[in-house]
């Protein structure tokens, strides 16, 4: 009994202090919003920019994502980048402070750094495609002591986001008919007037792979919406 009561003691104690984690910085986007914690983000707009000594023309797929410290006081923290995937180009992170680039996928993590009370600092984190495809990309904010000059310890995680740039393509999502990225009412519509014969009958309408359009499918669609 003893040893249950330690058990459930440390579960809560370690859920009281992963809320606290986030309490200290979160994620912004390019206009201040707050992006909620282990969010994931789709980006596919790309800006193509001269250089201006050379004349190239570079593409580039911002992100346009901030990080917050929400107290009233400095504090330390680094970046602990995960790039799952990255067809092409080179992917870019400027944090804290030196900017570095990766063509490949790779785990690393950045320098300590410090961020003033309520300072809200640009990541500068983009993509550079040179052809059609997707980058993946996860970002976990660890929140350090500082303890010297330059010198950090790590105490624990803080916010985490994902990032999934797309450059020409679209993912395949279960259920989405539409092909609109979500998968709701619309695509019970969808295939309930396929079945009525009002809309041309698509690959994605079979939800079950059994040759047929039918109710089965409908309820298939449904149970995703539902998490099911």
């Amino acid at each position: 009994m003893k040893k249950i009561l330690l058990a459930i003691t440390a579960a809560l104690a370690a859920m009281t202090l992963s809320a606290q984690n986030l309490d200290i910085f979160e994620f912004v986007d390019k206009n201040g919003n707050a992006i909620p914690n282990e969010a994931t983000l789709t980006l596919t707009e790309i800006t193509a920019e001269e250089d201006v000594f050379t004349g190239e023309t570079t593409n580039i797929m911002y992100s346009g994502l901030s990080l917050r410290n929400k107290t009233a006081s400095a504090q330390s923290m680094r970046v602990n980048l995960t790039i799952e995937r990255i067809d092409n180009g080179n992917y870019q992170l400027c944090f804290p402070m030196a900017c570095k680039t990766y063509a490949e996928e790779t785990n690393v993590v950045t320098e300590g750094g410090e961020m003033a009370a309520g300072e809200i600092r640009d990541l500068m984190t983009e993509w550079f495609p040179e052809a059609e495809g997707g980058c993946d990309v996860i970002l976990t904010v660890e929140i350090l002591n500082k303890t010297g000059v330059n010198a950090y310890t790590y105490v624990c995680d803080g916010p985490t986001v994902t990032l999934h740039f797309r450059n020409g393509i679209t993912d395949d999502v279960v259920g989405d008919i539409t092909g609109d990225g979500n998968v709701d009412i619309s695509d019970v519509n969808a295939v309930i007037n396929m079945m009525l014969g009002k809309l041309e009958v698509v690959e994605a309408g079979d939800l079950n792979e059994d040759g047929q359009i039918d109710i089965s499918d409908v309820n298939g669609i449904i149970n995703l919406m539902l998490g099911k």
